[in-house]
């Protein structure tokens, strides 16, 4: 046999001491999510991924995103040395500054308005990643300000107000029981695109189970092929659905009233509420057959148990989205399908536990009322306490909030996320002073005055938990590129130069910091370290239906009427999950069509994927897609321009022809830079709850460019 030669091993990427290569295991939290992946290293970088197969809770598969990693790491945007603007906002000219000068600089700017204006006048953001939450709730009140917010803010938000108003402040976002259900209805997701590989494989776990599923969702998908149902609602119209469903349900008896007399609240004015829906009038709403909505509330009522897998965010980025969210919600507690075993948030094994975790954590701020726009939403500021919502962050940024907002502090910030972008580029012209923390030389790094590099998740070593009990320890995958620091690292900098100290006991290092993570575990980091990967030695009891149905509302029920929401006596906040529509709002005679945005692609994550050749060359994108029929009319066909136009704007796009979109919606694909979709967005178009965008359902017109 031919021997193989050492340039063959190494094209091949064969690791061993021939190639040099070797491989390391660690996480990828390229979408945020936690899969595990095996890196093969030459010379100290990364030249290749693949999917782990070896430890607890892996499957060997990685995601599309994964395997370009690489191109992440290494990719010519990354900030690689701390810096200072020398041009105009927005030219992106900078130069290269010490660590110790840029700190400085930022610690300086906070205290100096601190001492002359008053903390509150320096906003805190944070975007991606969010690991170090917790410790930067701690960091804005040891400052001083109220004025802390996230992503969260147009993300994973509204739907956590919702189930809380529902089932209690401690239920937030519960995955669905994939193990146990017999039926499974996945609402509003795409979970072979826009997951984690973990979350895809779950949910072909419980198709090969065979659970019954049913979709609900505009879009045909990969997800919608394994589906005994699938329900196509008008954008927005997700809690006309669920409301007809309920109506279904109680008309025909189908209710679980020994469940609904123990365990809930505000039933009677509920069932009153859903009477006005009925089959026709919901068909007329959302589009959908009446009779695929009377076959869908007969399985979810009589084929149970039954568990709901949602995303974080397509149900409530609409105008809508709490009380839509609310009356999907609803649906498990009329059939009794809440808190038991295949339902929804049911009981689950013994489980170690992490100080805190993202989101299990409950620090709040102090003084909220005191922040730039408190009590515009008053069920925001008594479920989500811990953060500001920044919606109208342009305003705050322009000196139209109750006070002028003179410093602006973030990581992993991008503006593009939010309605109009271009006013929120005006307010980050005129704040007084802006420093960003960041991977990337993104569009907002540009406007900012001092830059900091991050490091990425192969850079910084990690304690998380595979399965219930068991805690993992990942060294770095790869050191530090540059001069980049983690996002903890750059806390504890700061806080030091502003007087205090973070964490009980005081975090030092990053590595203290790892320990104190660790000690609910009953484990310490040098035991894990030197053996990578134990089982923890105390373990949280599991937690059973009787612990769950304890559910922390102001009743002590689950509540089919919101006491939160009708205690604000604001306009949209009934108690019960009142459902208006959208299109009453809008000028829809003069812009007929509804425009969704943010769809996704297996490829893309928002715009982070963009500048990775390997993904955003895969295809064409963004697109404006259009149903054969609206494409007919408007006489374009697929690769042809067409202006796409809202009542704040418009813009060129290419057009594609897709009989997957339903007819009359538009969808557009979000993140490029080059074609940002959300500049035709009002941001005045918002959800009274939540404060949430109306991303999923707004109004265009369109029509074909001429050559």
């Amino acid at each position: 046999m031919e021997k193989i030669t050492r340039e063959e091993l190494l094209k091949a990427k064969i690791p061993g001491e021939e190639t040099g290569i070797q491989v390391k295991t660690g996480f990828c939290g390229f979408c945020g999510g936690d899969c595990l992946l095996d890196f093969y290293i030459k010379d100290g970088k990364i030249i290749k991924t693949e999917g782990n197969c070896t430890l607890p809770g892996a499957n060997g598969r990685v995601c599309v995103k994964g395997a370009a990693i690489k191109q992440a790491l290494y990719n010519p945007d990354r900030i690689l040395y701390p810096m200072k603007r020398v041009g105009k906002r927005g030219e992106g000219k900078f130069e290269r500054i010490s660590w110790k000068e840029a700190l400085d600089t930022i610690a300086e700017k906070m205290q100096s308005v601190k001492e002359a204006y008053g903390p509150e006048q320096t906003m805190v953001y944070v975007g991606h990643p969010k690991w170090f939450r917790p410790q930067m709730t701690e960091f804005v009140n040891k400052y001083g300000t109220p004025n802390y917010g996230t992503e969260s803010s147009t993300c994973a938000y509204a739907l956590m107000m919702a189930n809380q108003c529902n089932f209690g402040q401690n239920i937030m976002l519960m995955p669905p029981d994939f193990g146990r259900c017999r039926t499974l209805i996945v609402w509003g997701v795409n979970p072979l695109y826009s997951n984690s590989v973990k979350g895809g494989a779950g949910f072909l776990h419980a198709v090969d189970r065979g659970a019954k599923v049913i979709v609900v969702d505009p879009k045909c998908t990969p997800t919608t092929e394994y589906a005994q149902l699938h329900l196509r609602p008008i954008p927005g119209t997700d809690g006309a659905l669920a409301l007809g469903m309920a109506r279904v349900i109680i008309t025909e008896n189908l209710h679980d009233c020994e469940y609904i007399e123990k365990y809930t609240y505000g039933y009677e004015e509920y069932r009153d509420y859903v009477m006005d829906f009925t089959p026709e009038k919901v068909e007329e709403i959302t589009g959908v057959p009446k009779s695929d909505m009377i076959r869908t509330a007969r399985m979810i009522a009589a084929e149970g148990p039954t568990s709901i897998m949602l995303s974080a965010s397509p149900v409530v980025h609409n105008i809508n989205g709490v009380q839509n969210g609310r009356a999907i919600g609803l649906l498990m507690a009329l059939t009794g399908n809440f808190g038991i075993p295949g339902g929804f948030a049911g009981p689950g094994p013994a489980r170690a536990m992490l100080k805190d975790s993202f989101m299990g954590t409950k620090k709040d701020r102090e003084h909220p009322e005191k922040g730039v726009n408190y009590g515009e939403f008053p069920a925001w500021d008594k479920l989500t306490s811990r953060e500001l919502q920044v919606e109208h962050i342009a305003d705050f940024l322009l000196g139209n909030g109750k006070y002028p907002i003179r410093n602006l502090i973030s990581f992993g910030m991008n503006h593009h996320m939010w309605p109009r972008p271009d006013r929120i580029e005006e307010g980050m012209k005129q704040v007084e002073f802006f420093s960003c923390a960041d991977l990337y030389m993104n569009d907002t790094c540009k406007y900012a005055d001092i830059l900091l590099p991050v490091a990425v998740t192969q850079e910084r070593e990690q304690i998380e938990l595979l399965g219930p009990q068991m805690v993992y320890y990942q060294p770095k995958v790869v050191e530090n590129q540059g001069e980049t620091k983690n996002d903890m690292e750059i806390l504890l900098e700061l806080a030091k130069r502003l007087g205090f100290t973070l964490g009980n006991p005081t975090y030092r290092t990053y590595e203290e910091y790892l320990e104190d993570r660790l000690s609910p575990t009953g484990l310490t980091l040098d035991e894990l370290k030197e053996h990578g990967m134990m089982p923890a030695k105390h373990i949280m009891p599991a937690r059973t239906t009787e612990d769950i149905m304890k559910v922390h509302t102001p009743t002590g029920k689950i509540e089919f009427v919101s006491t939160i929401l009708k205690a604000c006596k604001k306009e949209w906040h009934e108690g019960v999950p009142a459902y208006h529509d959208f299109r009453e709002t809008l000028p829809m005679k003069e812009y007929p069509l509804i425009l969704s945005t943010g769809s996704r692609k297996p490829q893309l994550f928002h715009s982070r994927t963009y500048r990775l050749p390997w993904l955003v060359n895969l295809e064409d994108c963004p697109i404006v897609e259009l149903h054969p029929e609206d494409a007919e009319n408007y006489s374009v066909k697929t690769g042809e321009m067409v202006t796409l136009e809202t009542p704040v704007g418009q813009m060129d796009m290419e057009a594609v022809v897709n009989s997957s979109c339903l007819r009359g919606v538009v969808n557009v694909y979000h993140g490029a830079e080059d074609y940002d979709i959300n500049l035709l967005v009002d941001d005045q178009y918002i959800d009274p709850i939540s404060g949430f965008p109306g991303f999923k359902s707004y109004c265009c017109r369109i029509r074909k460019k001429e050559a």
